[in-house]
């Protein structure tokens, strides 16, 4: 149980230091605004609670041509923010999954949803849209 811990750790700092590790784009490459599909889970590697939000869309964000999603530190900082100021949890680490594609994303957020549902380590939480909404900055 202790190495799954430490391997989730590591993953998702890998997924939060990717966002600032990405290379500068070529000048005079136009980056076109798509829309974005996107959900984010928040796990406490102290606690059993696992927050998952519903997917939802974006307008007009940018796609990097290596695939990263501009700001994605930021929409991670607002699930942390928003379960931190409404939910009182804190030392939740927070990531954003994320596609231009409606159908693979719902594909990988029910696999998701459903690992952490049939497990009895964790207890899911849904946020939904009327709770949480990601923000354009």
């Amino acid at each position: 149980m202790k190495k799954w811990r430490i391997l989730l750790i590591c993953l998702f700092g890998a997924l939060q230091l990717s966002a600032f590790a990405t290379p500068k784009e070529k000048e005079g490459k136009s980056q076109e605004p798509k829309r974005v599909y996107m959900y984010g889970i928040a796990v406490d590697f102290n606690d059993s609670t696992v927050y998952l939000t519903d997917v939802q869309h974006l307008d007009d964000v940018i796609i990097r041509p290596n695939g990263s999603l501009q700001n994605h530190a930021g929409y991670s900082l607002q699930l942390k923010v928003y379960l931190e100021g409404t939910l009182g949890e804190t030392n939740q680490t927070c990531t954003v999954i994320y596609s231009d594609k409606k159908k693979k994303l719902e594909k990988r957020f029910m696999k998701i949803r459903k690992k952490y549902q049939d497990s009895k380590d964790k207890i899911l939480k849904q946020i939904g849209t009327d709770a949480f909404t990601f923000q354009k900055r």
